[in-house]
């Protein structure tokens, strides 16, 4: 019997979107081991009718399916900063060091690696990402800003106005009295 396989898949940035995945391997009726954000595990390699149906139905999705090696190690990077940003609590590991596990490579060559890619640092979309969760998090109407830097792992809420509105143009108590919750889509952070 053949070993399992498995597949790298770009955009996948929350669980709802692992279990879309799930239900599109379903439909296909290709048995799945686990379905983890950016990544499938199935039981045996897909035919190639198989992958080009399911190539066709990740991209109507908004997904894609990833076969180069480099554009795998970013999407990799991009699952370890969101899941950097969103640990409760707090990792005990800077981000760097946490980013160093995706690969056998050093840090510098994935940094440089994520740039050419995406045309952003890695520090630089962290704070993008944390960004648009600070957005997410004010449009619920559920969260104190303090409450809302805790969990987003700012210093305090001072900092997060402060880098919000260097990137917003406007300040988070602004942003909520408005009520403009204009967001990205999480995988849109890089545009």
């Amino acid at each position: 019997m053949k070993e399992s396989c498995i597949l790298q898949i770009k955009n996948m940035v929350c669980p709802r979107c692992i279990l879309l995945i799930h239900q599109e391997f379903q439909a296909l009726q290709v048995e799945v081991k686990t379905v983890r954000l950016g990544e499938v595990e199935v039981f045996r390699p897909l035919v190639d009718t198989q992958l080009k149906a399911l190539e066709e139905r990740l991209v109507q999705l908004g997904f894609e399916l990833l076969v180069d090696d480099v554009a795998i190690i970013v999407e990799q990077i991009k699952r370890k900063i969101i899941e950097y940003a969103e640990a409760q609590p707090i990792l005990p590991v800077n981000l760097s060091d946490y980013i160093a596990t995706v690969a056998t490579m050093s840090y510098a060559r994935m940094a440089r690696l994520f740039v050419q890619h995406t045309h952003l640092t890695i520090e630089r979309y962290y704070i993008l990402y944390r960004i648009e969760r600070v957005k997410e998090l004010i449009s619920y109407c559920e969260y104190s800003l303090e409450e809302i830097a805790q969990q987003l792992h700012y210093k305090d809420a001072s900092h997060m106005s402060k880098q919000f509105k260097k990137i917003v143009g406007i300040s988070p108590s602004i942003y909520r009295k408005n009520q403009s919750f204009e967001r990205k889509f999480l995988d849109d952070i890089i545009t």
